[in-house]
């Protein structure tokens, strides 16, 4: 492993290397007709965002680049209210630039300054993007990396350089790519690009394919995994279509475990998708992957990928949304107050109902063959069991060890508003020691009463300036401000893309 620039493993092993994108000028420019379009659901106050956004920076800094944290002090002693630090702001001559905290905006200007990757990439967009012709020669001419970089992000050709008095618009924003979970994931030592499931996020599969192939494994191209529709998927009519489309992201995959992978099947990542996923991944004899669990969920806007209903925090500890758990279900139905639950239509039943876990298995002693059934028989109940038999099979926990965190602290109606804001949605830095949302109490509360200490980002800056070693934190939630951010429908797992972990031992 310590030969790779990117490999992941596990969801929990120290974080050594992290692609993120700060949220950018697209994002202010949303207006409530466009929500939909845009998959946002209010509007987002891009400076307190961005505020909000440069403690996760920071705090990623000083587990995975702490050099970086001095130089960044001296920008926001000087920063005013109303304006960022300069540091914080891809493009400037003031950025941090980190080679472990990497920035998209930041990976794209180098790779432009290639002008075969530049005019290919600028092709693509436009072409995609139905641009004029003179709109991409303006672009082609353009021989500043950082601006060109930062156009076909947020798609303003600014007023100084299109020649005119105001700013023009010539690509739709691109709001989601902070969600830099998405756009693609790491499994071992490659990477299997994502092919998203709306038009508003179509720009950032393209930024990075070019990302993959002309940075990441430029010198691997192999590594990168693509999944796309069979060859005779356009000759079908267009309701077939629709079954045999291929849309995956990358928050419906979890590199959980060394030899299992999970895959969700939801509203973002499609059935057929996750059909070629598996038979492409068993066929890949150098991922060493042997069992693929499917966790089919609800085709549902406020849990679009599985990351949102559950993440892990240890080898024994997982935080879920309760009413995708088959245990509270039964609990409730079996309860002495539960009549109502069992005579009317009942929305967390009807919702259980639909969450089927499939699993798949595959030895490495034998090689692969396309026709075989990889089928598992015995497949867990749910995705509460699943994660208990992911803790126990897989990382040897005692049965009695394991313990589930529930969003709101499964009390209604906090369950429900707190998983919408991302409750169970959180990023380990190392095993044990989580990301997340400042926003979330209840959830904050049950971590508490399971050992956890939980603490603000400012506490933990405050901390590491006095000496404490962030990498000998222990058991730790640490939450960000979010009232700008939660807006956004994505939490610190979602904004967060792992390039290389360490090994767990």
């Amino acid at each position: 492993m310590s030969t790779h620039n990117y490999y992941v493993d596990s969801e929990l092993g120290a974080l050594k290397k992290i692609l993120i994108h700060s949220p950018d000028a697209g994002i202010g420019k949303i207006i409530p007709g466009t929500f939909a379009d845009n998959l946002y659901d209010d509007i987002v106050h891009l400076k307190k965002m961005q505020k909000e956004y440069n403690h996760y920076v920071k705090l990623l800094l000083y587990f995975l680049d702490p050099e970086k944290i001095k130089y960044i002090k001296q920008f926001e002693a000087a920063a005013t209210e109303n304006k960022q630090a300069a540091c914080f702001i891809p493009g400037t001559k003031e950025y941090f630039n980190s080679d472990k905290v990497l920035e998209a905006q930041s990976l794209l200007e180098k790779i432009l300054e290639d002008e075969k990757v530049k005019l290919r990439l600028i092709a693509a967009v436009c072409s995609y993007e139905e641009s004029s012709l003179q709109t991409q020669q303006k672009l082609e001419n353009i021989s500043n990396v950082a601006l060109l970089a930062k156009i076909l992000i947020t798609g303003v050709f600014p007023a100084i350089e299109n020649g005119t008095d105001e700013d023009q618009f010539i690509f739709p924003p691109i709001p989601n790519f902070i969600f830099t979970r998405d756009i693609g994931i790491i499994i071992k030592d490659a990477i299997l690009l994502s092919r998203m499931a709306t038009s508003a996020r179509k720009r950032e599969s393209l930024i990075t394919k070019f990302l993959a192939l002309y940075f990441f494994f430029k010198d691997n191209p192999e590594k990168v995994i693509e999944v796309i529709e069979e060859s005779d998927f356009f000759l079908y009519e267009e309701e077939e279509r629709k079954q045999r489309i291929i849309t995956i992201e990358g928050g419906d995959i979890m590199m959980v475990h060394p030899t299992h992978l999970i895959v969700g099947c939801s509203e973002r990542t499609s059935s057929n998708a996750v059909n070629e996923i598996v038979h492409t991944i068993f066929s890949r004899e150098d991922l060493g992957i042997e069992k693929i669990s499917v966790v089919k969920i609800p085709k549902k806007r406020a849990q679009m990928h599985i990351d949102t209903i559950f993440t892990q925090v240890k080898r024994n500890v997982w935080v879920l949304y309760g009413r995708y758990s088959e245990k509270i279900l039964t609990a409730e139905n079996n309860s002495k107050q539960s009549y109502y639950n069992k005579l009317s239509h009942n929305p967390r039943k009807s919702e259980m109902e639909q969450v089927e876990i499939i699993g798949f298995r595959k030895s490495m002693n034998e090689p692969y063959q396309k026709n075989k059934d990889y089928s598992c028989t015995n497949n867990p109940p749910g995705i509460e069991s699943l994660l208990a038999q992911i803790s126990i099979e897989d990382f040897k926990v005692n049965p009695n060890d394991v313990k589930i965190i529930y969003s709101g602290g499964n009390d209604f109606p906090y369950d429900e508003r707190e998983q919408w804001t991302d409750a169970c949605n959180v990023v380990a830095l190392k095993e044990g020691v989580v990301i997340g949302y400042d926003r979330n109490d209840k959830t904050a509360g049950a971590f508490k009463k399971i050992g956890f200490e939980v603490i603000s980002t400012e506490e933990a800056f405050a901390r590491f300036d006095a000496g404490t070693n962030p990498l000998q934190m222990e058991n730790t939630l640490i939450l960000l401000p979010s009232a700008e951010l939660s807006r956004a429908r994505g939490g610190s797992h979602c904004m967060s893309m792992p390039l290389l972990r360490a090994p767990l031992k």
